[in-house]
């Protein structure tokens, strides 16, 4: 995902965003305050040779000796002898620590404690016990330098360590909640939306028609034809290192359009000068009006339960185009009727014809489509506005999990166009 979209999403919910951003920093607010605080105290020695000693070899390695014995626990047991409060050796161990200022003759004393009060004892009481285990035997003199007074404010938590760390979680999950609301209600409206979601390059952009019973396809040269046109050389293209010889319709969601749009592009492949055959696979009473053919004509549904193929042929608006219709339903199990007889059926099909294009009902009511995909190729039509990038990519995944070729999809746009008024489709 590139920095643009995901700027879109987190201005598309802003006001998501200010919740997330506000609660965080919030929590992170009252965490500081609830925090336990600690104190620091420091207190500086100075440990000037004596010019009247005997003098030392290495002062600085005694300095460094000195800090060390700043943590030591007979300094701190001396220490704890003089505390005005109960501390544990234990615990004043874990709470001094002495270093040896480099270069220098001073010797740091740091103190952390729960009371500012007891911190600042601490560590002038440590700078007072010190001269008692010099290492020199005498040779230094000792002085407080910087006297140790109650810190004013607590050393931890780092307020400005805290915050930054608020923030950048805050803005994370801020991100992270936009892009997941983003995802769960944007839909998919353009081109590249849809190309990145289904993984297949979209093939065209067709205006939705205000009647998807029409057959624009019919008339070569008009505005609406040449749409049907680009189209199928866009599938050609598309399918020109494996020619496809069984192709499937089917919509993302359930879409009279998607059945116009198969009507027409096996009209056009006619046009091309290819012998088709269009099916109408959409078995069954719950998919909308089947192709109209005449009375007592055999359909899909006879075929599939043994008829022979030509007898549910019918003649097309076009040369070229033969029309197999679904056929009155007798009650079989369609889901059984696909599995053990449709690959059959469309083997002799793509014997006898050049392409066979098949309407199947939309990925969303049902499996039909994946079934008579399985082997060949299904071009997915997507309805701008209506389906999900979520949902798109879930039926794309689907489709390519029997084996069957994505060619591509069709992006349905919102904007309607007017066909010229010919021979009906299917609705």
């Amino acid at each position: 995902m590139e920095l643009k979209e995901v700027g879109g999403a987190l201005w598309r919910h802003k006001l998501l965003v200010l919740v997330v951003l506000l609660v965080t920093g919030s929590a992170a607010g009252l965490g500081l305050w609830a925090a336990p605080k600690t104190y620091t105290a420091t207190t500086t020695v100075a440990t000037a040779e004596d010019p009247a000693g005997a003098g030392v070899e290495d002062p600085d390695s005694l300095r460094g000796t000195l800090a060390e014995l700043a943590n030591s626990r007979d300094v701190l047991d001396e220490v704890r002898g003089r505390l005005s409060v109960d501390r544990s050796v234990d615990e004043l161990r874990r709470s001094v620590a002495g270093a040896w200022v480099e270069g220098t003759i001073l010797i740091q004393v740091t103190v952390d404690d729960a009371d500012p009060q007891v911190a600042a004892e601490i560590a002038n009481l440590v700078a007072d016990v010190l001269p008692l285990y010099d290492p020199s035997t005498g040779s230094f003199l000792f002085t407080v330098s910087n006297e140790a007074v109650p810190p004013r404010t607590f050393s931890s938590p780092d307020l400005l360590l805290g915050g930054g760390v608020a923030v950048v979680l805050g803005l994370i999950l801020a991100t992270g909640a936009a892009l997941m609301r983003d995802r769960r209600t944007t839909s998919v409206e353009t081109p590249r939306e849809a190309e990145s979601a289904a993984g297949a390059p979209v093939l065209a952009r067709i205006a939705r028609p205000r009647d998807s019973t029409t057959l624009p396809s019919l008339y070569p040269g008009t505005a609406a034809a040449d749409t049907f046109r680009r189209l199928r050389i866009a599938l050609e293209a598309e399918a020109s290192s494996e020619p496809v010889d069984l192709l499937v319709v089917a919509g993302a969601t359930e879409d009279d359009a998607s059945v116009w749009l198969g009507a027409n592009l096996a009209v056009s492949l006619a046009v091309a000068g290819r012998q088709v055959v269009l099916v109408d696979g959409r078995l069954g009473t719950r998919h909308g009006r089947p192709i109209a053919t005449a009375p007592g004509t055999a359909g899909l549904y006879d075929v599939l339960t043994g008829a022979d193929l030509v007898d549910g042929l019918s003649q097309g608006p076009v040369d070229g185009l033969q029309v197999l219709p679904s056929g009155d339903w007798g009650g079989e199990p369609t889901e059984r009727l696909l599995e053990t007889r449709f690959a059959t059926v469309m083997q002799e099909a793509t014997r006898r014809f050049d392409v066979v294009v098949v309407l199947a009902p939309a990925l969303d009511v049902c499996d039909d489509a994946r079934v008579m995909a399985a082997g060949g190729s299904l071009v997915l039509t997507v309805s701008s506005g209506a389906v999900s990038p979520q949902q798109l990519h879930r039926a794309a995944t689907r489709v390519r999990s029997v084996g069957a070729r994505l060619l591509g999809t069709v992006l349905l746009s919102k904007q309607t166009t007017r066909a010229p008024r010919t021979v009906r489709a299917a609705a």
